[in-house]
């Protein structure tokens, strides 16, 4: 059986997520190396979905990537990829079966669904009628905020139900709030009449993902398309079979692993990673929290959840990578009022600690180029943390 180092597989692993050198010139260069770009709120310092770009392309323009939502027929639209991501609409018909599996649910007499039939009619009634709208554009007594599903209204649960199951498509976001329309007010006639095997389907997402991960696990490249393992087995055994992976074994990895056909033969002393970049909670690269602690040592976990007491890095701390290694957690916020880039809080990895001088000098580098990216005017920086001296 083939055989890697660990640092063999690290430098794989960066290579094929786009974090050694400039090897992705546009968004939709980045957006199609993932085949997705998840989306998140959280807008502390910057919408995790804007922080993936960032860390390949640099200082980016964000409407680069706003631009490709809008429109009657937009570049990009949302669908349940990697959890809510952005997708190209050529792509939807690849999770067709995810969407059937939402329609089997919705279809069982009793479900949320079917008590709801009349209202989902004339949801799309209303959209056929006036083009795509966000949730709040619905006059309906039904559409009043209630207690659980995030305050979710009924009118807002029936329309991700019809989204998740493909009836209705989400198009873009005014005010960060989806527009919803009925599939051919947003997807070219041509996408919408793509088909293919449900199986297919998933040897295909699986084969992609194997390919931005280089080298995985049989988790780590499910996870990739939101699947479990075990959902993945004979998939994965395809993908064997046609030489598209190949089974290998990765120093400390307890698991066995899979390494993509296009590095079979690659001489990793090739790859030179040379980026320092603060890297999203939701990048392809650190994804799977299992993987960033194989990988890199790094033991990554968001503390957005964690009551403040008990946090240890904080509220939003970005891992932060340098050439082939995770060597900090940098705790950031965007305080646009006093136009101010907030380091909450910056920590060193213990094995970065006997290099403290050299990366906190290309940490601080890097926050100027974060600071000019997000237009503020300064860096603030508190005391929390491990840094020597500022």
């Amino acid at each position: 059986m083939l055989s890697l180092t660990n640092k063999e597989a690290r430098l794989i692993a960066l290579d094929a997520v786009g974090l050694v050198g400039n090897q992705d010139k546009t968004v939709l260069d980045v957006i199609d190396r993932f085949g997705m770009l998840q989306i998140d709120s959280v807008n502390v310092f910057e919408r995790a979905h804007y922080m993936p770009l960032f860390s390949r392309l640099g200082a980016y323009d964000k409407n680069d990537l706003d631009s490709l939502t809008e429109g009657s027929k937009p570049k990009l639209i949302e669908y349940w990829a990697h959890q809510a991501s952005f997708i190209r609409p050529e792509n939807l018909y690849l999770y067709d079966f995810r969407m059937q599996y939402y329609r089997d649910r919705a279809a069982k007499p009793g479900s949320f669904y079917q008590e709801n039939i009349k209202l989902a009619k004339w949801i799309k009634a209303e959209l056929k009628a006036n083009g795509p709208m966000t949730h709040s554009d619905f006059e309906h007594e039904d559409n009043i905020r209630q207690g659980s599903w995030w305050g979710w209204s009924t009118i807002k649960r029936v329309m991700e139900s019809m989204f998740l199951q493909g009836e209705i498509i989400a198009g873009g976001r005014r005010n960060f709030s989806k527009l919803y329309g009925l599939p051919e007010q947003v997807v070219s006639a041509k996408n919408l009449n793509k088909t293919i095997d449900h199986y297919e389907a998933r040897v295909k997402l699986l084969a992609h993902s194997a390919k931005l991960m280089g080298v995985g696990t049989a988790k780590d490249m499910a996870n990739v398309a939101f699947y479990t393992p075990t959902e993945i087995k004979e998939e994965l055994q395809t993908l064997i079979d046609k030489k598209i992976v190949y089974p290998v074994e990765v120093e400390g990895w307890n698991k066995p692993a899979y390494l993509h056909k296009d590095y079979l033969n690659i001489d990793t002393r090739t790859i030179k990673p040379d980026l320092t970049t603060l890297l999203s909670p939701f990048d392809p690269l650190t994804w799977e929290r299992d993987r960033a602690l194989r990988l890199f040592n790094f033991d990554y976990k968001i503390e957005i959840y964690v009551p403040e007491p008990k946090r240890i890095y904080g509220y939003y701390s970005l891992p932060t990578l340098h050439k082939d290694k995770l060597i900090a957690r940098i705790d950031l916020k965007s305080d646009r009022q006093h136009k101010a880039l907030l380091v909450q809080s910056a920590w060193l990895e213990e094995e970065a600690l006997n290099k403290a001088s050299t990366y906190v000098k290309v940490i601080n580098k890097h926050l100027e180029q974060v600071r000019k990216w997000q237009q503020l005017e300064r860096v603030e920086r508190k005391a929390k943390g491990n840094f020597p001296s500022y």
